[in-house]
This record gives C-alpha cells, structure tokens and sequence, in this order.
C-alpha cells in the first residue's frame, strides 16, 4: 500500500511518472489467489508494476470494474506514450491480469 501512496503524491504534485525509477518499491507476491504475472523478470521499481497492484486490488475489490479496458483504451488514444519507459514489458497485453474478467 505505501507505493499505491507514493505514486499518488508523485501524480498529486505533478511530478514526472512515466520513467520515473520508484524509490519506495513493493513487495513482488509470491502467492496470489486472482491471476498475476507470468513474466517474473518484470521489475517492481517501475509504474507498470504499481498499476499491476491497484488493478489486482480492483479485481478482487469489483471483479466486474473496467479499469483493463478504460486503460487500454487510454494508451490506444495515445500511441506517442512510451510504455517500455514505465516498465511495460512487451507482451504485457497477454498478461492473464490484463484480461481477468
């Protein structure tokens, strides 16, 4: 939860985020009940991963939220934003995570 904090007062004081190395980093999970990742070699000191807690939160908070799709939607809006600068590995579109339903 502290990262979750941490993100949002780097956003809340419009700080720099999309390549920011986060110096408060969380924990990686070793066992998890939802699907989560299947690329072990993604590195928790980046926004991807953070945006992979809140979106595992969500769905075990509101299985049924939209947060996937509304954010997928948001990158697919703007195509210039360089996810590999925010830890996004490659193929994170085939993440189970990402399309836990």
């Amino acid at each position: 939860m502290h990262s979750i904090v941490y993100i949002r007062n780097v956003c809340a004081h419009h700080s720099r985020l999309w390549n920011r190395v986060m110096s408060i980093q969380p924990i990686k999970p070793i066992n998890t009940i939802k699907p989560w990742l299947d690329d072990s070699a993604v590195s928790n000191n980046k926004t991807y991963f953070i945006l992979l807690m809140v979106l595992y939160l969500l769905q075990t908070i509101n299985p049924k939220n939209s947060f996937s799709q509304r954010f997928q939607a948001l990158l697919a809006k703007y195509p210039n934003v360089d996810t590999r600068a925010m830890g996004f590995p490659g193929n994170w579109k085939n993440e189970p995570i990402w399309k836990e339903q």
